[in-house]
């Protein structure tokens, strides 16, 4: 399209106004179009301005705050595990072969020192007895008749005697009275064995009836029976399992370093399952475990109701020498190649209001006990460290005190 057929641009209607006016003749008034355009161009301005973003003002977070306080020397607490067992814990069984007659407990049965547990088949050994009780009446019998002829004889040779002295008998008759008489105190020695022998097979049923029957060697509860009535056992066979019925002992291995700490008679805390106790040192072991190298220790414990066999956890406190801070374990941030640090307050800004600045400082634990930690490094004493929530803050950033 060329120019000449190009639509002309309009006409303002102000302009297009002051031109009729003109024409009409009157002069144009250029005032309210001016007044009216800059009006409009005072109102763009305005809501442009009003428009535009306001800048925030970052407040300070409010974080938790502890004070670093050196300390010189600190307890700490260790935990070593062990096992609950029995004073005493024996398997029983008979010394001689034979029948399992009868069973007289069960499992968990508490028993006293002294009480029948089981016995064998008996009727053997009671044909034996009385068996040897025939033979030494019978030896018995035989020493009285032995004894009532040497009596008669040694009357007879005294008589002799003094006949012999009388002149009455002869020489022989004297010296043959007096054999007779020494062979009947043979006899008599002869016969007093047989009844000692007799009475020794009895002492050896009546041990051996003893024998067949188990009894409890202590005060106790069965934990365990093994054999049922009818079963042919041989000697030293185990039938039942016996747990002594007194306060059970832990055994726990601790280093040798930590067991020259300890005494007889000393008290400490336990930790069996949810229950705490206080345990007593009885007694260290002189050797070493051959596998572990600690030093075994066992301790009383004040209760009969702990399960055999129960892991328990010994606490022991020792009092250790260090400069560090006590802080929570939750102020610890880790830090590059496998350091540790702490954010701190930094000096105070020119109002209350901007809050402080974050600081790193680096730290090396030294020791965990909980839920709090003791370090060493770069801190000073009475800085203010932050904490909890450090995961919130970096360095540089302003925080304040929570209340």
């Amino acid at each position: 399209m060329d120019s000449a057929t190009a639509t002309p641009p309009a006409t303002p209607p102000a302009l297009l106004s002051a031109l009729r006016r003109t024409r009409w003749g009157r002069p144009p008034s250029w005032g309210p179009p001016i007044a009216i355009a800059a009006a409009g161009a005072g109102l763009a301005i305005a809501v442009a301005v009003f428009r535009q973003p306001r800048p925030q003002v970052q407040r300070p977070l409010p974080v938790a705050v502890v004070t670093a306080q050196p300390v010189s020397r600190f307890l700490t607490s260790r935990d070593y595990t062990g096992e609950v067992v029995a004073g005493r814990s024996s398997s029983l069984g008979f010394e001689l072969p034979g029948t399992l007659e009868r069973v007289l407990v069960e499992e968990g049965d508490r028993v006293v020192a002294g009480q029948p547990l089981a016995h064998l088949d008996r009727r053997r050994l009671r044909a034996q007895r009385q068996q040897s009780l025939a033979q030494r009446d019978v030896a018995v019998a035989a020493v009285e008749e032995v004894r009532q002829q040497l009596i008669l004889a040694e009357l007879q040779r005294d008589r002799r005697r003094r006949l012999h002295a009388q002149g009455a008998i002869s020489r022989e008759d004297l010296d043959q009275q007096i054999h007779g008489s020494a062979a009947l105190r043979s006899r008599l020695v002869q016969a007093e064995g047989q009844v000692e022998e007799a009475e020794a097979r009895l002492r050896q049923i009546d041990v051996d009836l003893a024998r067949s029957v188990l009894v409890a060697p202590f005060d106790g509860t069965v934990s365990r029976r093994r054999l049922d009535e009818g079963v042919v056992v041989s000697g030293g066979q185990a039938l039942i399992t016996l747990v002594e019925a007194a306060p059970l002992e832990l055994r726990v291995g601790v280093p040798p370093d930590a067991a020259r700490g300890l005494r007889p008679g000393q008290r400490h805390p336990v930790r069996v399952g949810d229950r705490r106790l206080q345990a007593t040192v009885s007694a260290l072991l002189p050797e070493l475990d051959a596998g572990s190298r600690t030093a075994t220790v066992v301790l009383r414990l004040p209760a009969e109701d702990l399960p055999v066999g129960a892991t328990a956890r010994l606490s022991l406190r020792r009092s250790e020498t260090g400069a560090g801070f006590w802080l929570p374990t939750t102020a610890l941030v880790a830090a590059e190649r496998g350091l540790w640090s702490v954010y701190v307050l930094g000096p105070a800004g020119p109002s209350p209001e901007q809050g402080r600045q974050v600081v790193r400082r680096l730290v090396e634990p030294l020791h965990s006990e909980g839920d709090r930690s003791l370090v060493r490094g770069t801190l000073r004493p009475g800085d203010r460290v932050i904490a909890a929530g450090t995961h919130r803050v970096v360095p540089g950033v302003r925080v304040t005190e929570a209340p």
